[in-house]
């Protein structure tokens, strides 16, 4: 497996990188001059919630589209446990040729929740880009798993407060992560930092 995960579409200008005695390590290599500005978004771990990956339960990631490898990269490093849910077949074959545990199926539907085994699973990572299937997948997850901590996917904010009631832990909203992009790139272009971030 490279140091990256497999990003397709990710920006060039983005890394990964793991922060240790006062330096970012970069998880690939780079050709920056020096006086290179960078931008740094860290990702804290939440009090309370940092554990050994030997003590977490399997991992199910719903979806192998961008969010998922990313997601599965974290896994790898850690050694934890995860199985792959997907309904895309040529996606569902090249994982498993390369050792993945996948399980072919919607997974707003309760047999694919079990034949992934949401009744010991830790986490459930819902990055399918299916809101319908991110919401009916979170109710269902929540009540066969009542102790599961759910992250999901969703394209509207409106969507996302659905999750939220339904069950989720934490729910990505893409429509606020493009209203956030397209604030940086323009505030880059001006130059001139506002005093003030817009509302949320």
């Amino acid at each position: 497996m490279s140091d990256q995960p497999e990003t397709g579409s990710q920006r060039p200008n983005e890394y990964l990188g793991v922060y240790s005695q006062g330096v970012v390590h970069l998880t690939a290599q780079v050709d920056w001059t020096d006086g290179t500005f960078v931008s740094v978004r860290v990702a804290e771990p939440l009090p309370g919630r940092a554990v050994d990956g030997r003590e977490l339960g399997k991992v199910i990631i719903a979806g192998f589209g961008l969010a998922g490898r990313w997601i599965a990269d974290i896994f790898d490093r850690h050694n934890i446990e995860y199985v792959v849910v997907d309904t895309n077949r040529a996606t569902i074959d090249a994982q498993r040729r390369i050792g993945r545990k996948v399980i072919e199926g919607n997974i707003a539907e309760e047999a694919t929740l079990h034949a992934a085994g949401i009744e010991s699973a830790s986490i459930l990572a819902l990055t399918v880009p299916d809101e319908e299937a991110v919401l009916t997948a979170t109710k269902l997850a929540r009540r066969l798993n009542p102790n599961i901590y759910i992250v999901a996917r969703t394209l509207h904010s409106s969507s996302g407060m659905q999750a939220a009631q339904f069950g989720a832990d934490e729910v990505v909203k893409a429509e606020q992560v493009v209203a956030r992009q397209f604030y940086e790139m323009l505030l880059r272009k001006i130059g001139k930092p506002g005093l003030a971030s817009p509302a949320r």
